[in-house]
């Protein structure tokens, strides 16, 4: 987990990963790092990065875009974005057809010069390593939001596809200083870190790779102290292709010799994962969401999907406690496991009630509302001592009260979910994408975070346009969100 969360709960949400490739010490920094890891203008409020990876840029389909709401006393506001593609001033590359920049995001001071900066993977991108081999881009902080950008030098594979498809950040070696960012590829079970440093150079403070244990391909990275040594871990998602073996989660332990990291075992399947302390005892926990329809081929799937809790402890997983592994048919959780509702498509942990413990929220985008199929709502799981509270579930969509909007057919509100207190005031706030929404330009939703929970009142949304992007050719804004 970021340094800067770590006291605060052991919370974060989002997404990464490596094995003995390349390694480049950095020089020790006195600069100050940032309050918060996702504070871009350092006004001291939390921002969120919501992607439009199919968004069209300068007469591109598909070239993609990152659009930035910055956090305010009063929360995000439609009004305070920025848009960032490869077209804006200072970002290298040029738009392009099919590069789908903002594909995946992550968030962290990266130079330490006091201002979180941005990740950004475009696994589109074709290079000089060939086309559709994918890049990765470090937009800036500074005091006027995101300006700026340098491209990280890609690694030294044969063969490089989808490089930048998934993304994930912390402080993996343990230095205290600043953020090192953690890139997944398609290619392989290869996944690489960028140490953080103080210049803004293409490998940052040093690159350093491993190759995942049992995978032929990287889908998805987490980040987070698990076992509670001050080094942040990561859980690599991937498929095995050679055995079919399809999502597997894999966790691995930062050691004090980095850029060593140390495969401590399998956690429950899924697609997508987050880590967060759930339970409060000081251990980050592993949330792993798998959304697909129960099949013989497919280990962990259940009818409508799933989500699963791995606990942590001082030695990583907590094997005296078996993973826990929650569905819509659940005691407690609101609704019912029918085919495609695609529970667990999107996960993300932070403490939404002030607690001190991470609570849990589910996108289930394919959800149907009614006669509206795919409408899609999400289900918030608070956090315990022990465990997810399932019986104190609850659940919002699109025709809950006090939600903008109506639930329509093919909105897939849920499909992007994002927890961070964007307002201040120690509570974790929810940010849904619907990208279906206004027929797939997109929108994203804010609900407020209170001590009772989540909470309608006050709710607020804006769509693509609004956000500043061309809703030509169905950007499909919010399918991903970064917070």
């Amino acid at each position: 987990m970021h340094k800067n969360l770590r006291t605060a709960l052991a919370a974060a949400s989002v997404a990464a990963l490596t094995g003995g490739l390349l390694v480049v010490t950095a020089v020790p920094s006195t600069a100050a790092s940032a309050k918060y890891a996702d504070d871009f203008n350092g006004d001291g409020y939390r921002d969120l990065a919501v992607s439009a990876p199919r968004a069209v840029v300068g007469g591109h389909n598909w070239a993609g875009a990152v659009v930035i709401t910055y956090g305010s006393s009063s929360g995000l506001q439609g009004s305070r974005t920025q848009v960032v593609s490869q077209s804006s001033s200072g970002v290298p590359g040029a738009s392009e057809e099919g590069d789908r920049f903002g594909a995946a995001t992550a968030f962290g001071d990266f130079n330490n010069d006091g201002y979180a900066d941005l990740a950004v993977g475009a696994p589109g991108e074709s290079t000089t390593a060939g086309s559709g081999s994918g890049a990765v881009t470090v937009l800036w902080g500074s005091k006027a939001g995101l300006a700026g950008g340098t491209a990280l030098s890609l690694p030294p594979l044969a063969l490089l596809n989808g490089y930048g498809s998934s993304l994930t950040s912390g402080d993996f070696d343990g230095d205290g200083q600043d953020d090192d960012v953690a890139v997944g590829t398609k290619t392989d079970n290869s996944v690489f870190i960028y140490k953080g440093g103080t210049t803004k150079s293409g490998t940052l403070g040093g690159r350093t790779g491993f190759a995942a244990k049992s995978l032929t391909e990287v889908i998805s990275l987490a980040g987070g102290d698990v076992n509670g040594d001050g080094i942040d871990d990561i859980v690599v998602g991937g498929n095995d292709n050679d055995s079919r073996e399809l999502f597997k989660q894999s966790l691995y332990v930062g050691l004090d010799s980095f850029p060593s990291l140390e495969y401590a075992g399998d956690v429950a399947h899924g697609q997508t994962a987050a880590v967060g302390d759930v339970d409060g005892d000081g251990y980050a926990d592993i949330v792993t969401g798998h959304p697909w329809d129960q099949r013989s081929s497919m280990a962990g799937t259940t009818l409508g999907g799933n989500v699963s809790l791995t606990f942590g402890s001082a030695n990583g997983r907590d094997t005296s406690r078996p993973a826990v592994t929650i569905t819509q048919n659940t005691n407690g959780i609101p609704g019912t496991s029918e085919t495609n509702d695609k529970f667990g498509y999107a996960v993300t942990l932070n403490d939404i009630n002030g607690d001190g413990k991470a609570d849990l929220a589910v996108g289930s985008p394919y959800e149907s509302i009614g006669a509206a199929e795919s409408t899609g709502s999400i289900t918030v799981i608070p956090g315990s001592a022990s465990g997810l509270a399932a019986t104190s579930a609850y659940a919002y969509n699109q025709g809950s009260t006090g939600i903008p909007g109506t639930a329509e057919g093919g909105d897939r509100f849920g499909e992007g979910v994002a927890l961070a207190d964007t307002n201040g005031d120690g509570k974790a706030d929810l940010a849904v994408g619907g990208p279906g929404e206004n027929t797939m330009d997109g929108a994203v939703w804010s609900l407020k975070g209170r001590a009772s929970g989540l909470t309608t009142t006050g709710a607020v949304s804006f769509g693509a346009g609004t956000a500043g992007l061309s809703t030509s050719e169905w950007p499909e804004f919010g399918v991903w969100i970064t917070g």
